[in-house]
């Protein structure tokens, strides 16, 4: 039996992201995007926009931070 999947997302920590766009640049469904906002390390965060991720990990294999992002792929 397989696991039941739900809908895949990118988890962006916030307080690592340093804004540097390569996870943006990657994303081929472009779910990514500049938050405008301004975290506490003074970088330009990124955002998922809420929907739209298949869970192909572009994002994740082109971000610098080792913990600045991860992807549910929607497995329990």
């Amino acid at each position: 039996m397989s696991a039941k999947r739900g809908p895949s997302r990118p988890i962006i920590d916030e307080s690592e992201c340093k804004g540097c766009g390569r996870c943006v640049a990657a994303c081929p469904k472009q779910v990514l995007r500049l938050s405008g906002r301004t975290n506490r390390r003074g970088y330009n965060a990124v955002e998922y926009v809420g929907e739209g991720c298949t869970g192909c990990f572009a994002c994740f294999y082109n971000c610098p931070e080792p913990y600045a992002l991860q992807v549910d792929d929607g497995r329990e």
